[in-house]
């Protein structure tokens, strides 16, 4: 399996994620171009974990909310880590770009 390291950074905006009974409003906490972290605001529990999610992540710079399609790799306390299985590569640019704000924005502030 081929790893590729980019920008991941710590984040605070809304998603949306959906297992295709119910919607539920998250927080996303980290970000990358492969992946995304969401505070659940409650004990994850991995045993109930669905095969995939979907994901609305709605940017502060974009009107249009992104979609993507993710599965869970990892829990942590209230945190859960999704890796992206499909998402436009058109959308993926904008994480990349969001996460470059954030970084600019944060490296002015110190």
């Amino acid at each position: 399996m081929e790893r590729r390291v980019g920008l991941r950074g710590r984040t605070d905006f809304a998603v949306t994620a959906s297992n295709g009974f119910c919607a539920r409003k998250v927080r996303a906490v980290e970000l990358s171009g492969s992946g995304i972290v969401l505070d659940q605001g409650r004990l994850v529990r991995p045993e109930k974990d669905p095969i995939y999610v979907r994901l609305e992540i709605r940017l502060p710079e974009r009107r249009r909310p992104i979609t993507a399609v993710a599965r869970p790799v990892h829990s942590f306390g209230q945190q859960q880590a999704f890796r992206f299985i499909q998402i436009s590569d058109v959308d993926r640019l904008s994480l990349a770009e969001h996460l470059d704000v954030v970084h600019r924005r944060g490296v002015e502030l110190n």
